[in-house]
């Protein structure tokens, strides 16, 4: 058996697939997430107190667990990779900030010096697209790398900080300007940031003024009261406020005059849309600014041609930091591997680092698995298809319900059947009506877009909605990649309902004797963030090949 650490392992999909070979014992896992945390402890490490749960792995003292558990023979994980909240020109595409979190992990690699390791994450991951960026933080540690014969090209990179100027900032001179003159409460941007969003949407904009115009103008008075604001600052919220305050909506919808008075009111804050872009956009930029301070970005801000701000700053690769920190010690080895392959009803493609001990393994000459020849995939219908007739529910006390024992099982039904004696997580949201409408008006296997131009008026700019909104699966071929279904509102195949958590369970490849814990919404998020159970067993099975 190899004992085997999982770090930041979710609700535990990675861990379930090494664990289903019987060859990895599982020591520890590292999860900040408190829902995702104990849906691990329930399902993998139930009764074990022996096992440790890592709750941040900044910092923490690998050396020391490996030392207390007897040795470390692997580390999977799938460290997040997210993107640095630069306002970049044409959002295209993705500069990785200075991820501490991936360093982290290969920080967790060094210390306890694994016999292999795998690390799964997006398959941008590989691309050069991602990159860190030069920081105080880890400037000695790089420069360390290179001195020592390590290659770590680096580039200068430019970051677009805003597309806009703002009165009474000189970028010029934007590192001695005190922003706290021009930083409003977190509360109130929220409100302001909505509010801008919701401008020009039918449905959600009068929604949004009849609960929450009292309270923008409340905030606004304390934020003035209570500051030091720069001028400019102080005449775009007083705009504002006075807007909001010059029609006042009775307290009953019903009386003669309250349509017309809201109608008003909706016209008069439209044409604040731009004063609201100012101050919202504004905290942007701030806010970005603050994150390259945090991170210890080592740039400098300068003007372009255009006179907007931007911040140049070097940049390196994250494969060749990986190559790097790891010191020419493992024999590594990535590709993008396919969900599908493994037998998972989904198409999932996903970047896979594999590593092993050079001086331990030192004849081995490494692949990863590639699709097999003549593969016929489950489908959605092979997935999900026996519980149609179940019952749904739709809060997390949903009780689980046995099995009726009557269906007509495909052999991936079984497969998720073995070991349980119930449909557990059988939970989804309730549909409203308009939601319902579009739900009867979509065929298998098409979204929103197929909707007809009646169905789409809620949404500001139908044509910008992502092709996984209001998918409605198709039974007789596999899902896409598996998110958070709710967030999207996937749609059963066949009735007029959003999919449930189990069915997204389902589709990820988790059996039906694991179950999900926390929030209903929770569920769905630790579902979609979850590697499927197959694939990592699959790819489990391939690291014995060669430790």
């Amino acid at each position: 058996m190899f004992k085997t650490i999982d770090l930041f392992a979710g609700a535990g999909g990675l861990s379930l697939g090494f664990k289903m070979t019987g060859q990895f014992e599982l020591v520890a896992a590292a999860e900040i997430n408190e829902n995702a945390k104990a849906t691990y402890k329930k399902n993998l490490v139930k009764d074990n107190d022996k096992f440790t749960f890592i709750d941040n792995v900044v910092g923490y003292d690998f050396s020391q667990l490996n030392e207390d558990v007897g040795g470390i023979d692997v580390v999977i994980g799938g460290p997040p990779c997210q993107g640095f909240s630069n306002a970049n020109r044409q959002k295209n595409h993705l500069i990785s900030m200075n991820n501490g979190l991936v360093k982290e992990y290969f920080r967790a690699i060094k210390e306890i010096k694994p016999k292999a390791f795998v690390m799964e994450n997006v398959s941008m991951l590989r691309s050069d697209t991602h990159r860190f960026y030069e920081s105080t933080k880890d400037n000695e540690e790089i420069e360390a790398l290179i001195n020592a014969g390590f290659e770590i090209p680096k580039r200068e990179d430019v970051l677009y900080i805003t597309n806009r100027q703002y009165d009474n900032i000189d970028f010029k001179a934007i590192e001695t300007v005190d922003f706290s003159r021009f930083t409003i409460p977190k509360d109130l941007l929220q409100l302001l940031s909505v509010l801008g969003k919701n401008i020009g949407n039918k449905k959600r904009f009068p929604i949004y003024l009849e609960k929450h115009s009292v309270e923008i103008v409340k905030q606004i008075d304390d934020a003035l009261n209570a500051g030091l604001y720069d001028e400019t600052i102080v005449e775009h919220l007083e705009k504002i406020k006075n807007v909001l305050s010059s029609i006042t909506l009775p307290n009953n919808k019903e009386e003669s005059d309250y349509r017309n008075k809201l109608t008003e009111l909706m016209l008069q804050v439209s044409k604040q849309e731009e004063t609201i872009q100012y101050i919202v956009s504004l905290q942007k930029m701030i806010e970005t600014m603050e994150e390259i301070t945090s991170n210890g970005l080592i740039g400098q801000y300068l003007v372009d041609d255009e006179g907007y701000l931007i911040y140049k700053v070097s940049s390196y690769s994250v494969n060749d930091y990986v190559n790097a920190i790891l010191g020419g010690e493992y024999l590594q080895k990535g590709d993008t591997v396919n969900a599908e392959w493994f037998g998972v009803p989904q198409e999932r493609r996903r970047h896979i680092v594999i590593g092993i001990r050079k001086d331990l393994y030192n004849e081995v000459e490494m692949e990863l698995p590639k699709a097999p020849k003549n593969l016929v995939v489950p489908t959605v219908g092979d997935a999900i298809m026996d519980l149609e007739d179940y019952e749904v529910g739709y809060n997390k006390e949903y009780e689980e319900v046995a099995y009726l024992g009557e269906e007509v099982l495909s052999d991936f039904a079984k497969k998720m059947r073995e070991g349980s004696s119930s449909v557990k997580n059988h939970i989804t949201t309730k549909t409203t009506k308009t939601a319902l409408e579009r739900f009867k008006q979509i065929q298998p296997g098409k979204n929103f877009h197929s909707l007809s131009k009646e169905m789409k008026s809620t949404y500001s700019k139908p044509e910008r909605t992502q092709n996984t909104i209001y998918l409605r699966l198709d039974p007789d071929a596999p899902s896409g990649t598996v998110v958070n279904v709710r967030k999207s509102m996937w749609i059963h195949p066949t009735l007029d309902r959003a999919v449930t958590v189990r069915e997204a369970a389902r589709l990820q490849s988790f059996p039906d004797d694991f179950e999900f814990l926390g929030t209903k919404d929770s569920q769905f998020q630790q579902v979609g963030n979850a590697v499927p159970p197959l694939l990592a067993k699959g790819i489990a099975e391939h690291v014995l090949k060669y430790v």
